[in-house]
């Protein structure tokens, strides 16, 4: 294949979930000259009176907050690096005039039914979407733009625990190929908080991402496993190859011009003034032809997405890599957030509260991982791999050391599932990350086993979790 690169024809970005590592990324795509779009699911309230200590503009006349002005979140983001101690203080960087588009149906759809500019919006495709939600959040964020998605969309989650895109697949009943979009799995280390309208990146990491591997969702059929592949989603192998230079983490190649050749399918003219109906999306788009055509859109869609977070590969530290890579680091995060979160959450601690003066893990944290370490032995999904990436990311002692490596280095954070108690949140990612460890233990347990005895300690950090989501908050926090 010729190693000539493609320029992205349709590469704006929809971002869903713009907290902090949706605000980061998009600081990124405004950087490079990615065109992207935030869906916003609140409006930050204006001022109601007086002047505006900011920016010193007077407010005295701002309409009421009823008024649908109000309704309209900044257009402005504010970037702040402070990933190095050492570096001389900068001034925040901002973005204007960014663009966004209320997540369906915050926007009282009665209201518009006749504005043609907003039945254009509602009925618009989404070629290449960024997932940045919180994991319990992502179907129901999703199932609002689900009318418009499309077989060619290329989807990249990225967030923490695993299990995302199967709940997505059967949540929204995408049971075939030829229904459900591509999907791209994203893990991101880098540290970054997000404040009223500026992000702070406090912690340079890595960015990785692959193709998800084929998956054989579970059936109702009693003890259906899953079966992992180490196949890209799109049954090509000419678009992965291994780096040239013998890196252990391979590069997806770029395409040749020849390859992408199928436009995508020309929109049908919403009339003037046609009422918002819920008439399905496929009658607004001259669906493919053939199966062929779709293949063409679906492989065009997942090149363009690559291709353009590629632009963000110095700056970010990005990595495009094999599918079999990807699922070592994802099973070795999702050990390291299973032991390290609740623990932490459950303390109130710090990261580097879990650090005794030896700079060892905690000893509930250790208990943790030589559970967690002997489910992930026994699954599937560990069975899939080569036993070089097993031995380099999955061994006890490769665990424990991630851990406590990440431990040290973000001493003074606290986990993400600490936050959002703090933040008074009834929902955490518990179940994504321990609860993804129990679900490997149901589906490969032997007869005459339990989950009680096989992981009594993911079970009870698990459920204790939750009662403290659930119980009442101290006027403290």
């Amino acid at each position: 294949m010729s190693g000539s690169v493609i320029q992205p024809l349709s590469t704006r970005f929809h971002v869903l979930g713009p907290g902090s590592v949706g605000s980061l990324f998009a600081y990124y795509f405004h950087r490079h000259g990615v065109p992207f779009t935030l869906f916003q699911r609140k409006a930050a309230p204006l001022p109601l009176s007086g002047k505006d200590s900011d920016n010193d503009i007077d407010n005295t006349n701002i309409p009421a907050r009823n008024d649908v002005r109000s309704s309209y979140p900044p257009t402005t983001l504010k970037y702040m690096d402070l990933t190095s101690l050492t570096t001389q203080s900068v001034g925040p960087q901002p973005i204007d005039g960014i663009d966004w588009e209320p997540l369906y149906p915050i926007i009282e759809k009665e209201l518009f039914r006749h504005d043609p500019v907003y039945n254009e919006l509602s009925r618009s495709p989404i070629h290449h979407l960024l997932v940045t939600t919180k994991t319990y959040q992502t179907v129901d964020a999703i199932s609002k733009i689900r009318h418009r998605l499309r077989p060619w969309t290329t989807i990249v989650l990225m967030q923490n625990g695993m299990g995302v895109q199967e709940e997505i697949c059967r949540s929204l009943g995408w049971t075939t190929e030829e229904e459900r979009p591509n999907f791209v799995q994203g893990i991101i280390s880098h540290g970054a908080q997000k404040m009223n309208d500026s992000i702070v990146h406090t912690g340079r990491g890595h960015v990785w991402l692959s193709p998800l591997s084929e998956v054989d969702l579970p059936t109702a059929t009693e003890g259906a496993r899953r079966k992992w592949k180490s196949v890209p989603l799109l049954q090509n192998q000419e678009l992965l190859k291994k780096d040239p230079k013998g890196s252990p983490y391979p590069q997806v190649i770029r395409p040749s011009p020849a390859v992408l050749t199928a436009p995508y399918p020309p929109a049908k003219t919403v009339p003037f003034a046609m009422p918002f109906t819920d008439t399905p999306f496929t009658s607004f788009y001259n669906a493919p032809s053939t199966a062929d055509e779709l293949k063409n859109l679906r492989k065009r869609s997942f090149y363009e997405t690559l291709t353009a977070l590629q632009r963000l590969s110095t700056d970010m530290d990005l990595h495009i890599i094999m599918p079999d890579h990807l699922l070592a680091l994802q099973l070795s995060k999702l050990v390291v957030n299973a032991c390290v979160n609740p623990v932490a959450t459950l303390l109130e601690s710090t990261n580097g509260g879990l650090l005794d003066p030896s700079e060892n893990a905690h000893p509930a944290v250790k208990d943790l991982l030589k559970e967690s370490h002997h489910i992930l032995s026994q699954s599937d999904e560990y069975q899939a791999l080569d036993e070089t990436l097993r031995q380099e990311f999955l061994t006890l002692d490769a665990l424990t050391k991630t851990t406590e490596k990440i431990l040290r280095a973000t001493r003074q954070n606290r986990c993400s599932t600490l936050q959002d108690y703090m933040r008074g949140s009834r929902q955490c990612e518990i179940d994504y990350m321990n609860g993804y460890l129990i679900k490997m233990v149901e589906r490969n347990m032997a007869p005459g086993t339990s989950v009680e005895k096989v992981a009594p300690l993911n079970r009870r950090v698990t459920e204790r979790i939750k009662e403290k989501f659930a119980a009442p908050r101290s006027s403290k926090l």
